[in-house]
């Protein structure tokens, strides 16, 4: 009975899948570099309509009080962010 993990791929086209519903329009295949704020013009109320979006795709909850704008700032640090929630989940 091994679980499949949720792998960094899965959690790069999950974070895509959720800025497009959020800004309403198509989102090129991302790339770990990118810096979501400047890329995406995104700002903290968009990342947090990401963050909930993700929540509900993914099916999680995070407290507001534990983020870190730092894991929001890049694709990888997003992706590793998600990662990292549904691990502990």
């Amino acid at each position: 009975m091994s679980e499949s993990l949720y792998t960094i791929n899965e959690a790069r086209q999950d974070l895509r899948k959720a800025l497009a519903t959020v800004l309403e329009e198509q989102v090129p295949p991302l790339d770990d570099e990118m810096n979501l704020f400047q890329e995406f013009r995104l700002d903290s109320m968009s990342m947090l309509e990401t963050l909930m979006e993700l929540e509900d795709m993914l099916g999680f909850n995070v407290d507001p009080e534990e983020l870190d704008i730092k894991d929001f700032e890049t694709v990888g640090g997003y992706s590793t962010f998600l990662v990292n929630i549904k691990a502990a989940a």
